[in-house]
């Protein structure tokens, strides 16, 4: 019997989300799972 295909990678990444609560890490995580192209959150590099 056929299993599931198995999915070939260039790279194998693993990373660590920290933060407090309810900052949006699961929302992240989901997004990465479902293979969003696009990110639902904005950008900022303002250090003032």
């Amino acid at each position: 019997s056929q299993g599931s295909p198995v999915k070939s990678y260039d790279y194998l990444l693993k990373f660590l989300l920290v933060g407090d609560s309810d900052v949006g890490k699961g929302e992240i995580l989901e997004s990465l799972q479902d293979g969003a192209a696009e990110s639902p959150y904005a950008y900022s590099n303002d250090c003032s």
